[in-house]
């Protein structure tokens, strides 16, 4: 049996952070139900898709973030289906919600005071001057302090890649809502957790707070180490003096260990433009995983900088079965991330299923809650469920 068998999550709002956040229950037993509006929410929008063909069903973060859900269309916009969804949460232990505040306040009431637990998920709380605010994935490092640490010293702001935030806050909603579903089998307590995008983000050790807070000082990033070989770039930190000789035997050059132009730290930064093309000739003769090896061998710290394309056939990842095959249905098979732990146990503790098509399961949820054939039908010529 997985570990979060025998627990029914109901998830709202349709977009990245709650659908990152409600995968982290399925993919290990949860029965996690995704409640959409009628054409579905914003992570089902969002590109690539296969052969540049929009389609609700098949775009890469639906398919990568929605994996072993069920999909129910609930408008719970209306009367009829703020009662589905009330009835539905009163069958699972927790409700994951990604809505405006203004929107959340009137379903909190609806959901009932006994059970479930509710993790909310909005860009500032539920509380605040500023929790009225829509923010976007790029704004929300703005508010985070996180695009001032990915900015160079004397440099413009840099961004992070595309929904790196949003995924994050979506995985401590879900850190927090284990923890409630948890307390509440233990105590019989429901919780109301309030996550905050922004204070999601500056709890994490990338922020500048806790080194401001320390320092008193705002550290700009450094160029980040990086050497190009001749089909790509290493990530390189063999210049600090623990690991300065062996480089230099490495590589054939014994007699840079004690040149004074790079004999010390300092003298290796004031001259590193000079250092960068001494290295070239040795770098352009070797692609970068022949430079890893080489370097590896010599015990000076490298490791090559990978692009999507290279991580199938990374050794390590073969070994570990870090990526796996699902099928999908009108895409094929296709390759996801698989669980970042092994667990040892009588059968595995994640395991990965086809992300649904919308409305997939909309008539075998409302049948699992007490509806009949007839309401049913009502509800679906009413545009209530789809």
């Amino acid at each position: 049996m997985q570990p979060l068998a025998g627990i029914r999550v109901v998830e709202l709002g349709g977009d990245v952070a709650v659908s990152a956040a409600g995968k982290r229950f399925s993919d290990y037993g949860a029965d996690v139900v995704k409640v959409e509006l009628p054409g579905g929410g914003a992570a089902r929008r969002v590109d690539p898709f296969p052969d540049d063909r929009p389609h609700r069903d098949r775009g890469a973060f639906h398919l990568a973030f929605d994996t072993g859900k069920r999909s129910a269309v609930v408008d719970h916009r209306t009367a009829s289906g703020r009662e589905v969804l009330a009835r539905l949460a009163a069958t699972a232990e927790l409700a994951l919600i990604e809505l405006p505040p203004d929107e959340v306040r009137p379903l909190l009431g609806l959901l009932g005071e006994e059970r479930p637990s509710v993790v909310t998920i909005t860009p500032h709380g539920m509380t605040g001057s500023h929790a009225p605010r829509r923010e976007s994935d790029l704004t929300l490092f703005g508010w985070s302090t996180r695009t001032t640490r990915h900015t160079p010293e004397g440099g413009t702001p840099l961004r992070y890649g595309p929904f790196v935030a949003t995924v994050q806050i979506g995985c401590t909603a879900a850190a927090a809502g284990m923890a409630a579903v948890w307390g509440a089998r233990a105590d019989g307590e429901r919780r109301v957790v309030d996550i905050s995008g922004v204070e999601a983000l500056m709890g994490n050790v990338d922020s500048g707070y806790p080194l401001w807070a320390i320092s008193g000082t705002i550290l700009a990033s450094g160029q980040v180490g990086s050497l190009r070989a001749s089909d790509g770039y290493l990530i390189f930190a063999g210049t600090g003096d623990a690991f300065w000789g062996r480089l230099c035997r490495a590589i054939g050059r014994p007699e840079l260990e004690h040149d004074p132009r790079f004999a010390t730290m300092g003298a290796r930064e004031q001259n590193g433009a000079e250092l960068v093309e001494l290295l070239r000739p040795w770098l352009d003769a070797r692609t970068k995983l022949e430079v890893f090896r080489e370097l590896q061998a010599s015990r000076v710290p490298v490791a090559p900088v990978l692009d999507a394309s290279e991580l199938l056939d990374d050794p390590q990842a073969v070994h570990r079965d870090s990526y796996v095959q699902v099928e999908q249905p009108g895409v094929g098979a296709h390759w996801l991330a698989a669980a970042p732990f092994r667990m040892e146990g009588p059968e595995p503790a994640w395991r990965i299923g086809p992300s649904p098509e919308l409305g997939e399961h909309t008539d075998e949820v409302l049948e699992g809650i007490g509806y009949d054939a007839d309401e049913r039908q009502a509800l679906a010529r009413a545009g209530v469920t789809g």
